[in-house]
C-alpha cells in the first residue's frame, strides 16, 4: 500500500516484459509511464485529502495490521489492531489496552474490514463511543476493481 513500492514493481515488470519482448518495449514503456503518472496523481490526491485531518483522526484502529505502509506514507499512526493476524482470536488484555488508548486520545472512528467479522470492532465501538467505518483490505472487489480505486477507497473511508 505504498505507491513508491508499486512504482518499483511496475518498472520491474516493464523492464522484464521489454527484455522478453524487445519489439514491444516501446508499448510497455508507454503503458508503464501512463500508469506511473496515474499513481503519482493518486498519491498527491490522497496526501491532500488526508493532510487536513485533525490529530484525533490521524490514528487507525483496525481489525488487523494491514495498513502499515499506507499509514506511514500519509502521516497516520496505527494506534492498534484487534489481532496480530486475521486468523487469531483477540485477547482480553489487548482489547482492554486498545479501549483505554481510544478513550485517552479521543479517537472518533475505528475501522472494520469487509472480509472479517466486525463483532469485536463493534463491541469496542460500543465501549468507547466511537463510530465504526469500513475500509477495504486484502483484495480488489466490485466496488474497487483496480489498485487505484482500492487505495482511493481506503483514503475515502478514513477521510469521510
Amino acid at each position: 500500500m505504498d505507491i513508491d513500492l508499486t512504482i518499483e514493481a511496475v518498472e520491474a515488470i516493464r523492464d522484464e516484459l521489454s527484455r522478453l519482448d524487445p519489439d514491444g518495449a516501446d508499448y510497455y514503456r508507454e503503458r508503464a509511464d501512463a500508469y506511473i503518472g496515474e499513481l503519482r496523481e493518486l498519491d498527491a490526491e490522497i496526501r491532500e485529502q488526508l493532510a487536513g485531518l485533525p490529530q484525533e483522526r490521524r490514528y487507525l484502529v483496525t481489525f488487523h495490521d494491514a495498513y502499515g505502509y499506507f499509514a506511514e506514507r500519509y502521516g497516520l499512526t496505527i494506534l492498534g489492531f484487534v489481532v496480530e493476524g486475521p486468523e487469531e482470536e483477540p485477547s482480553a488484555s489487548a482489547i482492554s489496552e486498545l479501549v483505554e488508548s481510544i478513550e485517552e486520545l479521543g479517537i472518533p472512528y475505528i475501522f472494520s474490514e469487509p472480509q472479517f467479522s466486525a463483532r469485536v470492532i463493534e463491541q469496542i465501538a460500543a465501549d468507547t463511543g466511537t463510530t465504526v467505518r469500513t475500509i477495504p483490505s486484502g483484495a480488489l472487489a466490485e466496488e474497487y476493481p483496480t489498485y487505484v480505486e482500492f487505495l482511493r477507497a481506503i483514503a475515502n473511508g478514513i477521510a469521510e
